[in-house]
């Protein structure tokens, strides 16, 4: 219901925000890619809400208008730091995802404008800031490398005997609520309407377990650029003293800090000048992270020798091909991997994997899995190498190792490595699928349940592709009640079902009934979706575009895959003979094309 204050105070300002074009494009251009590149995917590329974008912009902004609009579910899941101990994240359903950006929009000139110093950042990719191991001349002495490092990648003015390095402890985690509005408020002149719904958005988004009331702390923790905007505002104010106490000798990415200063007692003080203003916001530095480093220090912890070496093998490989380089990498590697670890040693182990991933060098699958056991930091990287090594004896090897060993104590670890291997261009031959059933059997092995429900999605995910449609249903009926019960589980099952309307139409079509009538937004809009594509007597325009994109690079999705299945449902689209000719052109990988056959012809 609408107060009066709504209507004559607050409701023009939204109809400003939210026009419809604004939230559409918004969608296409940020949204739709930050929610793409989430750790957790959707199994049907949230093409639902995609397909009916314009459609979801009008209900979103008689929502908003209305006074009536309420954030829903949610999705949180864990990622492991170190030693079992896990960080919580969240990915906001798309539809509140989209209307915070809407508004981050709005207000990001206003934020950005009201920055004290341009020596801040709170995003690399965004601002394009060079990787302490830039640096352009390679013949420099150990005094020439530190005068580089500082004028070039920090843009100090004048050389600095020491760099005090530091960052903030659990910093998204510690941010109380009503701090970040009082500041937030101090820099700008932001209408209140549109700081109300901002913060009305963070509570509605932040976990509050076992029916706790919202505690107004902590910030979520999301690839939603938004909240790092919000959380960047945060340290205006030590940007403010920083800048006036070295003369500019300093920058800030988001939480972590590098300050410039001549005087080891300088850098004391600094350090004591900062943890006292954090403190006054209810923050405090990370001690354990935080030293004072002079030049040998300095250039052995940011393994600047360490990158330029890799800088140099990686322009020689790139300009020759030059395969010779490779042996003498990999020596060097192993090396680098026994030695003590500095501040910027998992940033260097990162870079030689990423090398030997774009030159698809296969000497290190011998250590991927003991890298991969040892080391949760180095995990995204590994499995991407093993992405571009691709399938083979030895990293089919090192997939069962990893499997077999591994202690899952977070959300994504499982579904990484399904998701790599849906990936992997793997054939149909007796052997290989010997591979996919032991694989299969090892998912299972993996408790799942109301506490760890990611394994049973990551196991979802691997039999969406690798399964027949007997074995994908008779899995999804044995866990019904499990995925039934969870919002998530069961927007991700329904999304499998795009497959089985063939195999079992009378089962399918109960189940993408009963979503609908359930009204839970997730599940019932892509039961929805499913049931409307079955019906298509063509492919329009602009899903042909997403499933058979000649710009596109990589392979099929299998999330595509699914996407072009709810299609083939349609009697009109499967009898077509140019929907096979482009399924023949863009698809390659032998058991996408043996479903479509087995299921459509």
């Amino acid at each position: 219901m609408q107060t009066e204050r709504f209507a004559q105070e607050r409701k023009q300002v939204l109809e400003n925000v939210f026009n419809i074009r604004d939230i559409t494009n918004i969608w296409r251009k940020i949204v739709k890619n930050q929610l793409r590149s989430a750790d957790i995917k959707d199994l049907f590329d949230n093409y639902d809400f995609n397909y009916n974008i314009d459609n979801h912009a009008k209900h979103l902004r008689k929502r908003i208008l209305s006074g009536t609009y309420r954030t829903e579910q949610p999705v949180f899941y864990r990622i492991e730091k170190k030693l079992g101990v896990c960080r919580l994240l969240v990915i906001p359903n798309p539809s509140d995802a989209l209307v915070l950006q809407v508004v981050i929009e709005s207000i990001a000139r206003q934020v950005l404008d009201a920055q004290p110093t341009d020596r801040a950042f709170f995003s690399r990719d965004r601002h394009n800031v060079p990787r302490s191991y830039q640096i352009d001349n390679y013949e420099l002495s150990f005094r020439e490398q530190w005068k580089m490092l500082q004028q070039h990648i920090y843009k100090f003015s004048d050389e600095c005997k020491y760099l005090v390095v530091t960052d903030i402890s659990n910093f998204y985690d510690s941010i109380t609520v009503s701090e970040l509005r009082k500041v937030l408020l101090s820099h700008t002149q932001i209408n209140e309407v549109l700081v109300d719904l901002i913060f009305n958005i963070i509570s509605g988004i932040s976990w509050t377990p076992d029916y706790l009331p919202y505690a107004g702390k902590g910030l979520p923790v999301s690839n939603i650029e938004g909240i790092r905007l919000l959380a960047h505002s945060m340290l205006y104010e030590i940007d403010r003293m920083l800048n006036k106490k070295t003369q500019g000798s300093f920058v800030r990415w988001m939480d972590d800090i590098v300050i410039g200063v001549n005087k080891y007692k300088d850098g004391k003080n600094i350090i004591f000048a900062v943890s006292e203003m954090l403190r006054s916001r209810g923050l405090a530095l990370n001690l354990s992270k935080t030293e004072i480093y002079d030049c040998y220090q300095g250039i052995s912890e940011f393994e600047i020798e360490e990158n330029k070496y890799i800088d140099r093998i990686s322009k020689e490989y790139a300009d020759s091909g030059n395969n010779q380089v490779l042996p003498g990498v990999y020596k060097r590697f192993k090396k680098h991997l026994k030695k003590n670890r500095t501040r910027y040693w998992d940033k260097v182990t990162k870079r030689y994997i990423t090398f030997f991933a774009k030159s698809k060098y296969a000497n290190p699958l011998q250590l991927i899995a003991k890298l991969y056991l040892e080391d949760v930091n180095l995990r995204p990287n590994l499995l991407w190498y093993l992405e571009a090594i691709g399938y083979c004896k030895k990293s089919k090897d090192a997939i069962l190792d990893i499997l077999g060993n591994i202690d899952v104590f977070d959300s994504i670890s499982l579904f990484q490595i399904s998701n790599l291997l849906t990936n992997w261009q793997i054939t149909t031959s007796g052997k290989d699928r010997v591979f996919i059933e032991r694989v299969e059997e090892r998912l299972l092995s993996f408790p799942f349940n109301e506490q760890m429900p990611m394994n049973f999605y990551s196991i979802l995910w691997f039999k969406a592709k690798y399964n027949g449609g007997q074995a994908l249903l008779d899995f999804l009926k044995k866990y019904h009640n499990l995925w039934n019960g969870n919002d998530f589980l069961r927007r991700q099952a329904v999304a499998s079902l795009s497959r089985l309307w063939v195999v079992a139409p009378d089962y399918v079509s109960k189940v993408l009934d009963v979503q609908i009538a359930s009204n839970i937004s997730g599940a019932s809009s892509i039961a929805g979706s499913i049931l409307m594509f079955a019906e298509a007597k063509s492919i329009e325009s602009k899903v042909n575009m997403y499933l058979f994109n000649p710009k596109a690079t990589g392979a099929f999705s299998l999330q595509k895959f699914l996407v072009l299945c709810s299609f083939m449902n349609s009697k009109t689209i499967r009898k077509n003979s140019n929907t096979w000719e482009k399924i023949d052109c863009f698809i390659k990988d032998q058991y996408y094309l043996k479903i479509l056959k087995d299921t459509y012809k």
